[in-house]
């Protein structure tokens, strides 16, 4: 199957770049935005589910040591739908691979079934899709799954999550299954599970959620610096415009905290980016009113 390209509105920046101890991710989507906007999610399943009730960001159904978030992205998955059940998107930022060539999601199924992962390239990248490196072994839990792609060079502006995929699909009614965090990254391992041990670990640079949020007028935004450097921290609204500047010079190393005064700003979401020679990191915060 060949996932054509559709042109979307693309919010430049959304990927949060983290390193933990000798691992690099990119966090693709957690669904955890509290207004529930997601990358764009599209239908493969082809069945008698409505392609707007296939898919639905809902609160984690049974948060465990694997996976403890908040929110999770439900699948309805159709009992006549196709073998490739599951969703396409293209994401706010291209998957860039040259150097990260693993993909990560978190699955709860109800059935053991071949998982699969899907990047389509550009005119100058080949699509690939492989199934996890590890097969699934849980039923009605979580379970990590990593997906290698050793050949893959340049950028890939398209991905499909493929959590059942099996000939036939064998099933008498819709299932529900459960998918979350989706990530790219230079390991097999979890990232995840790498980031719970934080506190045992040497800062590494980092942007915190800022708290609280949702927030009216005025929120507190935190980062993290490893070592001293020049940074600037901007906010900008949903469509990429620039807001203000919070922060632009050099900082030491250690925690920083800056407030963020949204009393003349109309209600919705905004962006906020912390830049550093090294990487930029985006997270998304709600001004409510």
């Amino acid at each position: 199957m060949k996932i054509k390209l559709l042109t979307c509105l693309l919010v430049a920046g959304l990927f949060s770049l983290q390193q933990v101890a000798a691992q690099n991710y990119i966090v693709i989507e957690d669904f955890e935005d509290p207004d529930g906007v997601t990358i764009p999610i599209n239908n493969m399943t082809d069945g008698s589910v409505d392609d707007e009730d296939a898919f639905t960001v809902v609160e984690n159904p049974a948060p465990d040591d694997v996976n403890s978030s908040s929110q999770v992205l439900q699948y309805l998955r159709a009992h006549d739908g196709n073998v490739w059940g599951g969703f396409w998107s293209i994401p706010w930022d291209p998957l860039e691979m040259d150097e990260m060539k693993y993909t990560h999601y978190h699955v709860w199924k109800p059935r053991i079934t071949p998982v699969k992962f899907k990047i389509e390239g550009s005119d100058d990248t080949d699509d690939m899709e492989h199934e996890s490196i590890d097969e699934q072994t849980i039923v009605e839990g979580w379970e990590h799954m990593a997906f290698h792609f050793p050949d893959a060079e340049g950028s890939y502006p398209v991905i499909a999550v493929m959590p059942d995929f099996i000939e036939p699909v064998d099933l008498d009614e819709n299932i529900l299954i459960y998918i979350d965090n989706i990530i790219l990254s230079d390991s097999p391992e979890d990232p995840t599970a790498v980031s719970a041990e934080l506190d045992e670990l040497p800062v590494q640079l980092a942007l915190r959620q800022n708290y609280p949020n949702p927030f009216n007028p005025a929120t507190r935004i935190t980062f993290e610096l490893n070592h001293p450097q020049h940074v600037t921290l901007n906010v900008y609204n949903i469509q990429g415009q620039h807001i203000t500047t919070l922060v632009d010079g050099e900082r030491a190393a250690g925690q920083h905290d800056v407030t963020f005064d949204a009393g003349n700003l109309a209600s919705g979401m905004y962006l906020y980016r912390l830049e550093t020679p090294q990487r930029t990191i985006t997270r998304a915060m709600t001004l409510i009113k």
